[in-house]
């Protein structure tokens, strides 16, 4: 049976260090002058224990800190980790020596004082233990589980989705391939075809042998923003540089000086402020919780700055800003016939197979609540049409080709035909083979926009950012919905031309975020970003930093907004952090005031805490619904 930890996504190391991470921040509140002397009435004997104590979470608990710490320094790089265990180390030498000078006539308020130093070294390396601990906690809360393939040789019966990618070893079918397809309409697939995770089959049976995609394992670990951390890292260089010109200072200018190693181990420790380990971690964690009510997954943290200096969006061909599927847009019927009765036709034959053509109808009819009459001797031809007796009349649903093979005249509805096509729509004819032989309209397929696209695109212009949209130039349908969805240029979606398009569109805009629910483009740079877009790509790509389970293109605007946010905090909590250390370690210690503050870092923990939660306003949508 599992313990109760795991609900909280902590680990059973996790949850036996916390009560040790903790105890510092007890101790220090407990002996600051901020809260009064404490009641306990300490003896040597325990000022002993707990020094030791507080060198067994320092240096014990403690230990990775330490060790990546002093990596850094052995490189010679002076950072916000470097000035962390230089702090802590500071006051924890100040505390043994103190003990060390202790007098034999002890008193409370100098065992205390001695506690406090012990417990505010062990409190600088433990809110940095701290941190990375939340930070992981909501690093596992947020990560979506993925299923595992199936492997070797499977058989996918008609209707069904296809588990995995592969290759089909037998069989024929037409199928709706979200990646597989020249558009959004569906492909004849035989043995030898390559077939793609998420295509929904059609009225034959395949066997397809799996191929697994390249293994990239995914990025779990837990790291700090790039941009961010170099801004933390300059001002603790600062911070350190400054204390130690106020304690050459001091030095210099000493007079009456009682202890000057004491004040300036003193100086040391304060100068590295205690929310340093929460500066960044409290944010962080908070993007990843709000990402994850917004359907997002940042498997890298360090995503979320370079997402902040993203300059152009471009999102793929389909599934993004139109959908991975056909859509039945209208119908044609012939002079003397309702569009309902051809539809309401349509759709019973459609009803008894798996044809992709035939299930878009049928979806139309059940969203319209048509009542559909019984169908009876189904039969279809993979790729071209399929028929059925219904309502005591053959209909054949099909291509031209299909219906005038079997003696049906379409002459009449051409120029409609032609008119569509040249709106880029795809289509299908209606006939009947008995009792009479004759056509009875067209069927007009389409790929409107998604729900959120023209609104996605009108806020991310909003937020000044480049809009393109990777689709062919040639198609009079594209062409259209590019201007419907007011994006701002259309890409060639060719390999041999993507590339020159993208650099083009870097140089004018700057870095790019690329939202793409297939195959992303060739010609990407290292300072782009990849989003894959929806739950079947995001399988495919374990190693991306960000990618979405939601198919709402008005996530896009989210995810920036979020990174936007994240920075504004971060660089606030780091002002809170250095502001507080500047006015109650620098300035007492420059003016001669001997007042111990030591217990305002505990203050500055919370405040840093509650500054963050400012994300857990971000709304599940950032958008709503405004369709035109």
């Amino acid at each position: 049976m599992r313990w109760q930890g795991v609900r909280a996504n902590m680990t059973l190391v996790d949850v036996l260090r916390l009560p040790w991470l903790l105890a510092p921040l007890l101790v220090l509140g407990l002996t600051g002058t901020w809260w009064g002397l404490s009641p306990l009435k300490p003896v040597l004997d325990y000022t002993g224990l707990v020094l030791a104590a507080a060198g067994a979470i320092q240096f014990g608990i403690g230990l990775p800190v330490y060790q990546r710490a002093l990596g850094k320094l052995m490189r010679l790089r002076i950072d916000s980790d470097t000035l962390l265990v230089t702090g802590a180390s500071a006051a924890f030498a100040l505390s043994l020596w103190r003990f060390h000078h202790l007098p034999m006539e002890v008193q409370i308020d100098q065992q205390l004082v001695i506690w406090r130093d012990a417990a505010f070294g062990a409190s600088l390396v433990a809110v940095a233990m701290l941190g990375g601990m939340i930070l992981r906690q909501a690093r596992r809360s947020s990560l979506v589980p993925l299923p595992r393939p199936p492997a070797g040789r499977i058989v996918v019966a008609p209707g069904n989705l296809i588990p995995a990618d592969g290759v089909v070893v037998d069989g024929i079918s037409e199928i709706q391939d979200p990646v597989g397809a020249d558009d959004v309409f569906p492909i004849v697939v035989s043995a030898g075809a390559r077939v793609h995770l998420g295509a929904r089959n059609g009225d034959g049976t395949l066997t397809i042998e799996v191929q697994r995609p390249a293994e990239a394992a995914a990025a779990r670990r837990v790291v700090t923003a790039d941009g961010l951390q170099r801004i933390l890292d300059w001002i603790a260089r600062g911070t350190l540089g400054l204390v130690l010109i106020v304690i050459g200072v001091r030095l210099w200018q000493w007079q009456e000086a009682g202890d000057p190693i004491a004040a300036s181990l003193r100086m040391l420790s304060l100068a590295a402020p205690l929310g340093l380990g929460f500066v960044m971690t409290a944010p962080s964690s908070e993007v990843l919780a709000a990402a994850r009510r917004l359907g997002l997954e940042i498997r890298d943290i360090a995503v979320v700055d370079r997402l902040r200096r993203i300059g152009g969006v471009v999102i793929g061909h389909r599934g993004v800003l139109v959908p991975d599927r056909l859509r039945f847009i209208t119908a044609t019927p012939v002079e003397g016939m309702a569009a309902t009765d051809l539809i309401r036709r349509a759709a019973a034959v459609a009803e008894l197979g798996y044809d992709p053509w035939g299930k878009a109808i049928l979806d139309f009819a059940v969203g319209y609540r048509m009542r559909l009459k019984p169908a009876r001797d189904y039969h279809s031809k993979i790729g071209a049409g399929m028929m059925a007796m219904t309502e005591g009349q053959q209909i054949l649903i099909g291509t031209r080709e299909f219906l005038e093979e079997h003696g049906i005249d379409c002459t009449a509805l051409a120029p409609a035909a032609d008119k569509a096509r040249e709106q880029g729509r795809r289509l299908r004819w209606v006939g009947t083979a008995l009792p009479a032989r004759q056509v009875l309209g067209l069927l007009v397929f389409g790929a409107p926009s998604v729900t959120g696209a023209v609104e996605a695109v009108r806020n991310l212009d909003r937020l000044g950012l480049a809009t393109a949209w990777l689709a062919n130039q040639n198609d009079a349908g594209h062409v259209a919905l590019g201007k419907h969805l007011k994006i701002g240029r259309l890409l060639s979606d060719q390999p041999e031309t993507v590339a020159e398009e993208l650099h083009r569109m870097r140089d004018e805009s700057g870095a790019l975020l690329v939202v793409a629910a297939d195959a992303p483009p060739a010609g990407l740079a290292a300072e782009d970003v990849v989003l894959p877009f929806g739950r079947r790509l995001m399988e495919q790509t374990p190693d991306a930093r960000v990618a979405t389970t939601r198919n709402d293109p008005r996530v896009i605007v989210d995810l920036l907004r979020l990174a936007a946010r994240h920075r504004q905090l971060v660089l606030a909590n780091a002002a809170i952090a250095y502001i507080s250390a500047l006015l109650f370690a620098f300035a007492p210690f420059w003016l001669g005031r001997r007042t111990d503050l030591g217990s305002y870092e505990v203050g500055v923990v919370l405040f840093l805490a509650l500054s963050s939660l400012g994300l857990r306003a971000m709304p599940t949508t950032a958008n709503e619904v405004d369709e035109e």
